[in-house]
């Protein structure tokens, strides 16, 4: 049960920075300051990279999308 609790979580924390990256890639395109626009591009990155980590390099706009990956995937 733990471990269908922790996929949750991670589905979850997934979601919540898919919304961070959406706004942060909004805020940067309507940036005009270029110490705003570093500090955005910053964190973009790290919002990217944790992205990577939880998702092991393979992550998608629709988190909808990357389950229907993995169920096609336990098909094979």
């Amino acid at each position: 049960m733990e471990s269908k609790l922790m996929s949750e979580n991670c589905k979850r924390q997934i979601r919540e920075l898919m919304r961070e990256k959406i706004s942060i890639e909004d805020r940067l395109q309507f940036s005009t300051d270029s110490r705003e626009i570093q500090r955005l591009e910053d964190d973009l990155y790290e919002v990217k990279d944790t992205l990577d980590k939880l998702t092991n390099g393979v992550w998608f706009e629709d988190v909808s999308e990357h389950e229907l990956q993995k169920e096609r995937e336990g098909l094979n």
